[in-house]
């Protein structure tokens, strides 16, 4: 006997498939929604070297890094529990006094600007024309999702009874694209 769950997620499939939407997004079409959607600034990658010591980064793979700060696109970004994290953070920061011998001015003032919810870095790894991992520095449950969606899945793991399809499901949804 079908259960509700199993007709709604049978129904989202159905949508997945119905929409077209691609299985994974190109660089190049992830690049083109990141910009106009998000008005997102491409960066250089030397920006974000302090990724190398990164254990879940594969710097050499990285190919295109974005920072987000438009103050109308970042309002649209954030959850009300996200909005109300970066306010107890800005609060806690003004009764802060913070040294930070140990980074560059501009890398300390980025991390601030992350921190108060006025930033946010996306830097997208690739091994060819396909993201293949990212990145997100700044957090915006909604952004992760879209990136999720950009990263894709494998057309032979599209079934209900895989986990990481059903995830794929999850932030398509949670992304507006069903």
């Amino acid at each position: 006997m079908e259960t509700l769950l199993d007709s709604f997620l049978q129904e989202l499939m159905d949508k997945y498939k119905a929409l077209n939407i691609p299985h994974k997004f190109s660089l190049l079409e992830a690049d083109r929604i990141l910009k106009e959607k998000y008005l997102a600034v491409e960066l250089d990658k030397k920006e974000f070297e302090d990724l190398k010591g990164d254990i879940h980064v594969c710097y050499e793979n990285i190919s295109k890094c974005y920072t987000i700060h438009n103050e109308e696109v970042l309002n649209r970004l954030y959850s009300a529990k996200e909005k109300i994290s970066h306010f107890i953070m800005i609060e806690f920061l003004k009764k802060q006094t913070f040294h930070h011998e140990d980074m560059e001015k501009d890398k300390a003032e980025m991390w601030l600007e992350m921190q108060q919810g006025k930033r946010i870095n996306v830097i997208l790894e690739s091994e060819n024309e396909y993201i293949t991992s990212f990145t997100l520095q700044g957090g915006s449950d909604k952004l992760l999702n879209e990136l999720i969606v950009f990263k894709g899945i494998d057309a032979d793991k599209c079934s209900l009874d895989n986990q990481e399809y059903l995830y794929y499901l999850q932030a398509l949804t949670q992304a507006g694209y069903l």
